[in-house]
């Protein structure tokens, strides 16, 4: 029987994505996959030991930091994995501190790095001793660099967060952007109701509540692989959060409109505008990137969702064929992805700031081509996965100054009751996953006029 060696996976998976710049999601799928011989406990171990190190990585190396003769960013990358790995499993799960320090050092050994097994031992054991009082917290820290260590945000991060909000409400955005979230799915009610779908569910053993906005929302646990439920395959359900659903409700889509989601991957979005059109009407859904559009197409036909018609084109450049032929138009418009860091713990990391003005210049050629597609008194909705103001409000604000042919809509009547609280005076709604149980949020609603 082969046997594999979850600890080892969890490093591999680490080195991967800290030192190598893979993305963890498709890291830890990778993974998996090539070691699918793991009983089902190891996986979940290993993806708990990868999305727990990556949400606390700046308080672990603080730790590794305090003990350690070497600091991190001068360690050979794998005794770094192991030793971030093994810190995790000392500090937030129920391992006992001698087996994660003695499976680190075979790991070590493993690996033909024998003469470094004592260095491994020893700041373990260190860290073992010390554990109530690491990692250590300077007097001379500001608020921001308390954060960023506690909650492994990085700073350039907080100092944003804290310029636009108070510091209990960025404290437990953060400290809510460190746990796991639930897998969230969008019921196809063509198919299936809510609560039949809950009812079949529950007698398959999968544990599931309703929505906490959406009627038609699921959250899911105790199921480790969606895909391979037979509702999944039947097209009974697709997987999206509960903040893309509300965006959806603000678009509200009708039966026999023509309209474009034209940054529709993965395509979660389409297929939930398509339902509510009861299949009935046209929807062209595009991405730039030909392997996603591909998937939109298998996730259609899955879904049994006829009216979709996935397209690859760049969203920043102007079709002529789409002047003013959509009643309305969606943009999910790529971005840092700030409200997602709950489910993609390192993409905190993939972004340094220098990056945002690049994105708002993409975000805002999309607008602007977007906003030629709309028939008049027809719909513009720009939504975005980030908690970013530059982003959002401030890209909001640019376009209809530059476009006085829309007004910005109060979105208050079209969302679910537990939201309507939430939606500014301007008229826009902001989602926060401390606030709502979502992922960070933008979405606005812009008629054009008749």
């Amino acid at each position: 029987m082969i046997q594999i060696n979850p600890r080892e996976v969890a490093a591999q998976a680490l080195l991967d994505i800290l030192q190598n710049g893979g993305y963890s999601n498709i890291t830890l799928k990778r993974l998996l996959r090539q070691n699918g011989a793991m009983p089902q406990k190891d996986k979940g171990f290993v993806t708990e030991v990868v999305n727990g190190t990556l949400r606390n990585i700046l308080y672990i190396d603080a730790i590794i930091n305090d003990v350690s003769t070497v600091k991190p960013e001068k360690m050979k990358p794998w005794i770094l994995a192991v030793l971030r790995s093994a810190v995790y499993q000392i500090y937030f799960m129920k391992v006992p501190d001698s087996a994660a320090c003695d499976e680190a050092v075979n790991l070590i050994k493993e690996k033909g790095l024998g003469k470094l097994t004592g260095f491994t031992n020893g700041v373990l054991r260190n860290i073992i001793r010390n554990k109530e009082n690491l990692p250590v917290l300077s007097e001379n820290f500001t608020y921001a660099e308390k954060l960023s260590i506690l909650y492994s945000h990085p700073i350039w991060i907080l100092r944003m967060w804290l310029h636009e909000f108070d510091e209990e409400f960025v404290e437990e955005l953060c400290k809510k952007n460190n746990t796991a979230p639930d897998v969230t799915i969008a019921v196809n009610t063509l198919k299936i109701s809510a609560s039949q779908l809950q009812k079949e569910l529950e007698n398959h053993g999968v544990a599931v509540k309703r929505g906490n906005h959406c009627k038609d929302a699921l959250h899911l646990s105790k199921t480790a692989d969606i895909a391979s439920l037979s509702w999944f395959e039947e097209g009974s359900f697709h997987v999206q959060d509960e903040s893309s659903m509300v965006a959806v409700e603000i678009l509200d889509p009708k039966p026999n409109e023509k309209i474009l989601d034209i940054c529709a991957a993965p395509g979660g979005k389409s297929f939930l505008i398509a339902e509510k059109m009861q299949n009935q009407g046209k929807l062209m859904a595009r991405d730039i990137h030909e392997h996603k559009v591909k998937l939109i197409q298998e996730g259609a036909n899955r879904l049994g969702l006829s009216i979709i018609k996935a397209q690859c084109a760049d969203a920043s450049l102007k079709d002529p064929d789409c002047i003013e032929a959509f009643d309305k138009v969606l943009v999910d418009a790529p971005c840092s992805g700030l409200g997602l860091i709950r489910k993609k713990p390192d993409i905190r990391f993939k972004k340094d700031g220098t990056d945002m003005d690049q994105l708002i210049l993409i975000q805002r050629e999309i607008l602007e081509q977007a906003a030629s597609y709309v028939k008049k008194d027809g719909i513009l909705v720009y939504s975005t996965c980030t908690i970013c103001k530059k982003e959002n409000q401030k890209n909001i604000e640019w376009f209809l100054s530059q476009h006085k042919e829309y007004y910005l809509e109060d979105c208050r009547e079209l969302v679910p009751g537990t939201l309507k609280a939430d939606v500014d005076p301007e008229g826009w709604l902001r989602l926060f996953p401390h606030k709502h149980n979502t992922d960070g949020f933008f979405i606005a609603r812009m008629r054009r006029k008749d």
